[in-house]
């Protein structure tokens, strides 16, 4: 506002002089003022204080004009500090009192719209603002951005959720473009449909707009599947310490390769080589040798790290681990892993979405706890959310004590103390937790998890919620056990919480311990068969999401992130945990609704 009043100020129009007569009222004045100041704020990258300042104007004191130009700056405002929900609530406060929009308005209106749903997690109701827009672009262009767009959100989806909107879906023309991303979707796994899905979706939609503006990756993805790898090579140790989890991800390999030629699709020759018998120069020149055209692995972290430094490889590479190096150089090399890093990025992401916004964490004493702990806490704060306290439970500490300490129930204890001695007489006592925090974040294995919510009943902290990263769940429903882990909201691989999966029961029956202790491996090992057949698609086209029996594969930087799926316990067993989970989640749906 000093910024403001300190311009000097250029001479006014006769339109400009008009106006100003006609905002004499000082509390009129002083909405304009706080508009201009919040303006300046915006362009400065101050969102929030911008926000802050919008959020006191008063609507019914602003003139009429002013209230789309409030409305763009609250929205962008809330948009750019990634808050959907005071998006939304921005928009609706604000266009309620609209006298009326034009066409461009409604158009930019169900963009704003479209993006804070998304932030949320609300694909569906995003999904239909941004056809909306399809509909309503005030000219051609806008129209192909709205329809690139709605595509590039349609891509996000999994194959589960395209065929739950498909299903359902009423209007036309938005059925059509989710069918067309099914056809994309189901070519990403099986490169010899691609054609035969595709005339089938021209025979069905043949006036659809996509005819006339077919998205550029459906052309760039015929031309890749007309190229198919013919020979994979596998680098396993065959001996040494990782010698079993080497074996469940070669069970696996052969497993996922015998049911592509069950299925009709493309089966490549695959050889293996051990990594225990030479150099990797020397399997990299004898695989070579046998025109192997992709290899799958090394497996070990030190032998990744050995890549990952060199500038290429002798033939493009899916390590099966991550170095240490997150933004490596090298373009034939990509790495795909089991981390709980990522996963930990993602529980904060699900939460932020939730609607929480200070959070309690909980991990492991160690190396395994502490570099999973940063990685949640990085992804919080980058979030724009609040570490209230972090503890960690151990040999050094027990969990019993890390929680009494996170919920600094001490600090209740040591205030009846002080009262104790003020008051020369014991006082009716009840320890209390603190209540300054919306969820806690926990990182631990089955046997702890189950310790946990008794334990938060028993302090009175029952009602605070848990996300957790896939370790609590050990694959297996034990519903007698796991009933103490009621509530827990986790992430987890896509083979876990989707039993019914035919290639997962097979491999179960044929290596049944195995399995129970390398569940999550054999996965892995399913999923870099049909990786390493896709490395090309992967690198022409960055924004391909593979549906894998780890999750949903995507990469960064050529590193190969895995979104899981969401899970809650609900007497003693895994369910898909619904939308309106936590409280918060129920006041935005409410919030839509209106």
């Amino acid at each position: 506002m000093l910024l403001v009043g300190c311009a000097t100020a250029p001479q006014p129009s006769e339109e400009a002089e008009d106006l100003a007569i006609s905002h004499q009222d000082p509390e009129v004045e002083a909405q304009l003022l706080r508009l201009e100041a919040a303006q300046i704020l915006a362009q400065e990258g101050n969102y929030q204080q911008s926000l802050e300042l919008v959020q006191s104007i008063q609507l019914h004191l602003l003139p009429a004009e002013e209230r789309w130009r409030l409305l763009v700056l609250a929205a962008e405002n809330a948009l750019a500090l990634d808050d959907g929900r005071q998006a939304l609530r921005q928009i609706n406060r604000i266009s309620q009192s609209l006298e009326q929009t034009s066409l461009e308005q409604e158009y930019q209106l169900a963009g704003y719209r479209s993006a804070a749903f998304e932030i949320t997690g609300h694909f569906v109701a995003a999904l239909q603002q941004s056809y909306s827009q399809t509909l309503i672009a005030p000219n051609l262009e806008k129209q192909e951005e709205a329809q690139n767009r709605l595509w590039q959100q349609l891509n996000q989806l999994s194959g589960e959720q395209l065929n739950n909107l498909v299903s359902r879906e009423r209007q036309a023309g938005l059925r059509g473009w989710i069918e067309l991303a099914q056809v994309r979707q189901q070519t990403t796994e099986n490169f010899e449909a691609f054609q035969s899905l595709m005339d089938n979706w021209t025979e069905r939609w043949p006036n659809h707009p996509a005819r006339q503006n077919l998205p550029e990756d459906l052309e760039l993805l015929a031309e890749l599947s007309r190229r198919q790898v013919q020979h994979l090579g596998v680098f396993l140790p065959s001996s040494g310490p990782l010698a079993e989890a080497a074996q469940a991800i070669r069970n696996a390999l052969i497993a996922r390769h015998i049911r592509a030629g069950e299925e009709g699709q493309f089966q490549p020759q695959i050889s293996f080589y051990d990594t225990q018998s030479g150099s990797l120069d020397e399997l990299y020149q004898q695989a070579k040798r046998d025109q192997v055209e992709v290899i799958i692995g090394p497996l070990a972290k030190s032998r990744v790290d050995l890549l990952e430094r060199r500038s290429n490889l002798p033939l493009p590479t899916l390590a099966l681990n991550y170095g240490n190096d997150p933004e490596f150089p090298n373009r034939d090399l990509f790495q795909f892993g089991l981390s709980a890093e990522n996963e930990a990025r993602q529980v904060a992401q699900k939460a932020w979405q939730s609607g929480f916004r200070r959070a309690l964490s909980l991990t492991p004493e160690g190396d395994w706890g502490t570099r999973v702990e940063a990685s949640f806490i990085k992804a919080w704060e980058e979030l724009g959310g609040e570490i209230t306290h972090t503890r960690q439970y151990g040999e050094g500490r027990s969990l019993d004590s890390a929680l009494r300490q996170l919920l600094e129930v001490q600090l209740s204890q040591q205030r009846h103390q002080n009262l104790t001695r003020l008051l020369g007489q014991r006082p009716h006592f009840v320890a209390r937790p603190r209540e300054d925090s919306d969820f806690l974040f926990l990182h631990a294995n089955t046997a702890t998890g189950r310790q946990v919510k008794p334990a938060l009943s028993f302090l009175l902290a029952s009602g605070l919620p848990v996300m957790a990263t896939s370790s609590i769940y050990s694959g297996t429903p034990n519903p007698s056990q796991d009933r103490d882990m009621n509530e827990i909201a986790f992430a987890d691989i896509t083979w876990y919480l989707a039993p019914e999966d035919e290639l997962q029961k097979r491999i179960r029956e044929a290596w049944p311990s195995s399995m129970n202790r390398y569940g999550r491996l054999y996965a892995m090992g399913v999923d870099a068969y049909l990786l390493a057949q896709r490395m090309e698609l992967l690198e022409a086209l960055p924004e391909s999401r593979l549906d894998g029996a780890t999750g949903r594969l995507g990469h960064q930087h050529r590193r190969i992130e895995r979104e899981l799926q969401w899970a809650q316990f609900i007497a003693g067993r895994p369910q898909p945990l619904p939308e309106n989970a936590f409280e918060q989640q129920q006041l935005v749906d409410q919030l839509i609704l209106d």
